[in-house]
């Protein structure tokens, strides 16, 4: 779709709202956002409900196309990766801001922005009036198993291995009725656990042949429950982080779900955190980071981007998009 840059100097300015279309939902979003938008005398605010065949990519373009200025994405990460997906791939970063109201599963990203998921006033008005913010991007290049190729987008963290296996084991209308807890269905689902032999290579140095359960590419650090693969990750610095999961023994799962969830959380301590660092065992879990990150799987694995997941793949080469969409705060 072809889409004209807004001219400069446009004095309107326009909200279009991404959302899920649940009638409940809907009237709650209308009272919140008219409340604060119809005072400003802005043009009419377009509302776009998503759907199966377009879950919100399309609804972005439109949105730019019909002179938004600021977009509401109203869901969960799978929402908001599709709509950053088409901003992204189509070089529209410039042309628009984003504004997060979290209604989703896991809302990985509006926790690690640190939106208020149950105050909607609150997070409209920053959707609308925060900072600007800018925010990096992931863009991956996969050759799928039938070997096609797609260039796809992540904002939260991309997997491959044993979680990627569990989000397509997950019941989509399982997961909609219960949230979390399906995944411990398409857990279940994906045993037995396999280790997958992976050569990754960073920033175009020499590849690594690791051992893992599972490949977690991530652009922000932090998961629901205060847990945390990556602790040095940033939506901001221009780096991807990697978390190389390979626990062999039933002891090195005590070592690795410690190190994941209250040993992260002191890692503000510098002297505790050299501690932590020099006593780390890689084999259990061992973090890289880079601008670009080629993984190339011995055998064909599963892979998710945000929760989503994306099917078989071959390979796949992540490559860090700095400050691609600006985020309101």
């Amino acid at each position: 779709m072809g889409i004209k840059p807004k001219k400069t100097g446009d004095a309107k300015q326009r909200v279009a709202v991404i959302f899920y279309p649940d009638k409940t939902a809907r009237r709650k979003l209308s009272a919140a956002i008219d409340l604060a938008v119809m005072p400003l005398g802005w043009e009419p605010t377009l509302w776009l409900p998503t759907s199966a065949e377009e879950p919100g990519g399309a609804q972005a373009l439109r949105a730019i196309a019909q002179g938004a200025s600021h977009i509401l994405i109203s869901g969960g990460d799978g929402t908001i990766r599709e709509v950053v997906e088409a901003i992204c791939l189509n070089n529209l970063g410039q042309e628009v801001t984003l504004g997060i109201l979290p209604a989703g599963t896991g809302n990985v990203l509006a926790r690690n922005l640190k939106i208020d998921l149950y105050d909607l006033r609150s997070a409209v008005d920053r959707a609308l009036h925060g900072n600007r913010h800018p925010i990096d991007l992931g863009l991956v290049r996969i050759i799928h198993e039938d070997g096609t190729r797609a260039e796809r987008v992540f904002s939260v963290m991309a997997g491959m291995g044993l979680d990627a296996k569990i989000f397509q084991k997950t019941d989509p209308k399982l997961k909609k009725a219960i949230g979390w807890f399906a995944y411990i269905d398409g857990g279940l689902k994906s045993l037995p656990t396999l280790f997958e032999r992976m050569d990754v290579s960073v920033d175009s140095r020499e590849a690594r042949n690791l051992k893992v359960v599972s490949l977690i590419i991530g652009n922000v650090g932090w998961l629901p429950g205060r847990i945390t693969l990556m602790p040095d990750a940033s939506l901001d610095d221009g780096i991807l982080d990697v978390a190389a999961v390979g626990p062999r023994r039933f002891w090195n799962w005590i070592d690795f779900w410690g190190r994941v969830t209250w040993v992260s959380n002191l890692r503000e301590n510098r002297q505790l955190r050299h501690l932590i660092d020099q006593t780390a065992d890689v084999k259990t879990l061992e973090n890289l980071s880079g601008k670009k990150i080629r993984v190339t799987p011995e055998n064909p694995v599963f892979i998710q981007l945000d929760g989503d997941p994306m099917g078989s793949v071959l390979e796949a080469e992540f490559e860090v998009q700095p400050r691609a969409v600006t985020v309101r705060l």
